[in-house]
């Protein structure tokens, strides 16, 4: 039986949409869509394009996920994504 939690990936925020929405890229270059956590709009985290985010993509549908966390800016970038 699949677990419920998701997997867990690094992504960058590529472009913005409507209704709390945004399309991140992961490593390997696919992109999807994923939505604010509600723990994030309570603290009103600002994500822009071009922030490293954490980003739970739940096992049922990979071309949606959760945003739950904005990493730091001090975290080394390990691939190429920056240059998109």
């Amino acid at each position: 039986m699949p677990t419920r939690d998701g997997l867990k990936e690094q992504a960058l925020v590529v472009e913005r949409l409507s209704m709390a929405r945004f399309r991140v890229e992961l490593a390997g270059g696919r992109r999807l869509s994923a939505t604010v956590s509600g723990r994030l709009r309570l603290n009103f985290t600002r994500i822009a394009p071009g922030h490293r985010v954490l980003v739970s993509v739940s096992p049922y549908d990979l071309n949606q996920g959760t945003i739950i966390q904005r990493l730091p800016e001090s975290q080394p970038d390990t691939d190429n994504l920056q240059n998109r």
